[in-house]
Order: structure tokens, then sequence, then C-alpha cells
């Protein structure tokens, strides 16, 4: 078998696999969540701890990922990671209460956070650094098929059968993905066990959980209240602990020093925005869509599908034949702009707005997301070494689930701002637009600071 299909190969559908849960299941338990109030006899709100418990959880665990990584090795790590998330999936499906389901969610999103990162690192260690976008190009594929389908797999579950299955459906991928990778994947070799940074984990834990909870709830409580501004302020100030600690270890958690080497640094710095900006519209426009314009979740789920399959379509392109003749600077620049003018316009649409219109909208941003994710996932470890891969995807796996916490917090805001107190519909439609045209603004910052890539720092990922 590794001979016959290739060991690079194997390990990327076992990823994939992996990776395709764990990202559909971020979005596919957000359209029952009105059931499960209902289920547990609770306000509607209480149900945002199910997702802000896996949040936390699996924002923590992606930066402690680079120490299980070497401590267990990646194989045993990713396994173990695995057979987590299957196991607490099946918790989740026969909570009893929303405390159960709160602490299942919680310890699923600790197990998700170990898959990615560890992971990547083993995906972007059996490929070659020039085979890196052929690599980036697998990975994209299901990165956005699987939050697309998350909404519209929950509604289909929803209509049929119980909430239960919700979770349930995690058992038969990952039973599948957890035994391909107990046949497939390489034993690794261990690195000289370290001890545990336990200041680091706790300063870590304790600072992004607060930060997060303040940018999530931030919109919703208001900025100025003092649940809010105790838990950004306190979260930041352990984050800022966090650096200090960490720079002065030996071995610490977080190896934060790999963001001195620029093009690692810069494309973390890229990261932000671009994700900030995927997530935010994403965020908005299902609200404008279903409150405003009156549509049903259903109708606004396939409105929105035509995004992945943009993205599809440039990330093809790009993996087989523009990044390595194009480089990823001028990709990216050009992701920016098509990503920003297609928000301009969306910004635009009103309450009489024709689903079709919102397809082709879609259809084009996703065009302009594909520039931006296969040259960033290929491109942000071009100068990393293979010792150092672990902490590093961990390091860009913490980027990647703080941007969209910034992303819905800013548009959020804006949001919160722009409709307080209306009752017109003149004036909230006007409240979503100018939210809008926030999440648009996010891809220009993008482009700014795509400006200071450099393409030769990537060109090991650009070799033929």
């Amino acid at each position: 078998m590794l001979e016959r299909y290739g060991y690079k190969n194997l390990v990327a559908a076992v990823y994939i696999a992996a990776l395709f849960m764990q990202i559909m299941d971020g979005t596919i338990i957000n359209v029952a969540l009105p059931t499960l109030a209902e289920e547990f006899n609770v306000d509607a709100t209480a149900m945002d701890w199910t997702v802000l418990s896996f949040t936390i959880a699996l924002a923590v665990m992606t930066a402690s990922a680079g120490w299980f990584g070497k401590r267990l090795g990646l194989r045993r790590a990713f396994m173990i990671a695995l057979g987590g998330f299957v196991v607490t999936s099946l918790l989740c499906g026969l909570a009893q209460s929303l405390n159960q389901l709160v602490i299942g969610r919680a310890l699923q999103g600790a197990s998700a956070g170990l898959i990615t990162p560890v992971g990547s690192a083993l995906l972007f260690n059996a490929f070659p650094i020039e085979e890196r976008s052929i690599a980036s190009r697998k990975v994209i594929t299901v990165a956005v098929i699987a939050p697309a389908l998350g909404p519209i797999a929950g509604g289909t579950i929803l209509e049929f059968a119980s909430w239960r299955w919700i979770f349930f459906v995690n058992l038969p991928i990952g039973g599948v993905a957890l035994l391909l990778a107990w046949l497939w994947l390489r034993t690794d070799d261990l690195d000289e066990p370290t001890s545990f940074d336990t200041s680091g984990f706790f300063l870590l834990a304790g600072g992004l959980g607060l930060t997060l909870y303040g940018l999530s709830r931030g919109g919703e409580r208001g900025w100025g209240s003092t649940p809010i501004v105790l838990s950004l302020l306190v979260g930041l100030i352990l984050l800022a602990a966090l650096v200090i600690v960490e720079l002065r270890k030996r071995q610490p958690l977080l190896q934060l020093r790999l963001l001195t080497e620029r093009n690692f640094r810069w494309f973390n710095l890229v990261s932000l925005p671009v994700y900030a900006g995927f997530i935010s519209l994403i965020y908005l426009l299902p609200l404008f869509l279903q409150n405003e314009a009156g549509y049903s979740p259903l109708q606004v789920g396939l409105a929105l599908f035509p995004q992945p399959l943009g993205v599809l379509v440039t990330s093809q392109l790009v993996g087989r034949f523009l990044y390595k003749r194009l480089g990823p600077r001028r990709l990216m620049l050009s992701g920016a702009a098509i990503a920003f003018a297609v928000g301009v316009a969306t910004a635009r649409i009103d309450t009489d707005v024709n689903l079709w219109f919102v397809r082709v909208l879609m259809f084009g941003r996703g065009l302009g997301m594909g520039l931006f994710f296969v040259p960033i996932q290929s491109a942000v470890y071009a100068r990393t070494d293979r010792q150092s891969m672990g902490q590093a995807t961990a390091i860009y796996g913490t980027t990647r689930q703080v941007a969209p916490a910034l992303g819905v917090a800013i548009a959020s805001t804006v949001l919160a701002n722009g409709i307080a107190g209306s009752t017109i519909t003149a004036d909230r439609v006007s409240g979503y637009q100018t939210a809008m045209l926030a999440s648009a603004l996010m891809f220009a910052v993008a482009g700014l600071l795509t400006l200071r890539l450099r393409d030769k720092d990537a060109a090991a990922t650009m070799a033929p």
C-alpha cells in the first residue's frame, strides 16, 4: 500500500478525513442551538457556551500541540487526538443536560486542538518542501467545503433524525480515519523528553480564554460592561505575561522566537485579517438574509455554498499551475483586491436581494479567497526546519483560532452600534451594510500587509 500510493498521499488521506470531521463539527452545531435550548429547557443565550467552551479549549490545545507532538511523537499524538474526538463526540451525543454537553464540547475542542497542528506537521513532513503547494491544495479543498456543508448537514439531520446524530455522525468518519492512521502512519522518532511548561500553559489558557470570551461576547453585552472590560483587560495582561515568560524559558510551551524569522512572522500577521474577514462576512450575511430579508436557514445555507466552490476552483489552479509561476505575493494581492471588491458589492445589498445575486457574489468571493489559502499554507513554513515544525504549526494554528474571534468581534460591534434600538427596516439595513463594509476593509488591511512579503523567502516552495 505505502509503495503503491506513496506515503505522502496516504498521510494526506488520513489527515483530510480527520480534518473534514473536525471542521464540519464546528459549523454543524450552529443550526441546532435553538433545538438544543428547547431540549434542555434553557434560554437560547445559554447555548452559546456549547460553542464558546469548544472554541476556548481548541485554541488552548492548539497552542500546546507542539509539546505534545514532541513528547508523544506525531503519530501517537495524532491518534490520541483523533480517538479523543471520537469518544467525546459520543459523550456529547449522549448528554442528558446542558452542563454535560458543555463539558463534552470542551473535551471535544481539546481533542480538535491537537488534530490540526499535529496533522499539519505530519503532512508537511511527508511532502518535500517544493511540493507543499500540492499538499496545501489537498487540505484547502476539505477546509472550505466542510464548514459549508455543516449547516446543510445539520439542517437535514434535524429534519429527519434526533439532534444527537449531529455528534454521532462523527463516529463512523473518525473511526475510519483512526483505523487508517493506525495502519498507514509511520512511527516517528521521539525527541528528548522535556518538562511540561505548566506556567506557560495556565497563562495561555487564562489569557486566551478570557480574551476570546471578551471578543465573542463584547458586541452582545456591550464593550463597556464590567464583565467584558475585566475579561479583556485580565486576558491581555496574562497574554503579555505569557510572552515575557516564554521568551525567558529554555523549553517554552510556545517557541515564540520562531516569530523572529521574517517570513513566518509576516505570514502570521497577514493571516489575521484574512481569516477575520473570511469569517466575519459568514457571520453577518446569514443574519441579514434571515432576520431582515426573511429567507429560511436552508435557503441561506444553499446561497452561501457557491463560496467554497469558488475556493475550490482557484485553489486547484493555484496549486497546480500558478503558485510556482507567480509566487505567493502577487497571488495574495490579487486575492485581497477581489475579496475587497466583492465585499464592497455585498455591503450594498438590500432586503429585496435576489439569492442568485448572492450566489454570484459568494462564488466571486470564493475565487478571491482561494488566492489566499494555498499561498499561505504553502509559504508560511518555507523557512521552518523539520525539528521546529510542530511548534510552528502550533503558533500558526493559534493565529487561525484567534483571527475568527477578532473578525466576529469587529463585525458584531459595528452591527450592534448600527442597529441599536432601531425598529426601522432602513436603519437596520444600513447597520448591516456598514458592518459588511467593515468586513471588506479587513481585506484592504490584508493587502497592505501582503506588500511586506517577499517571494524570495518562499523560494524553496516554488521550486519546480
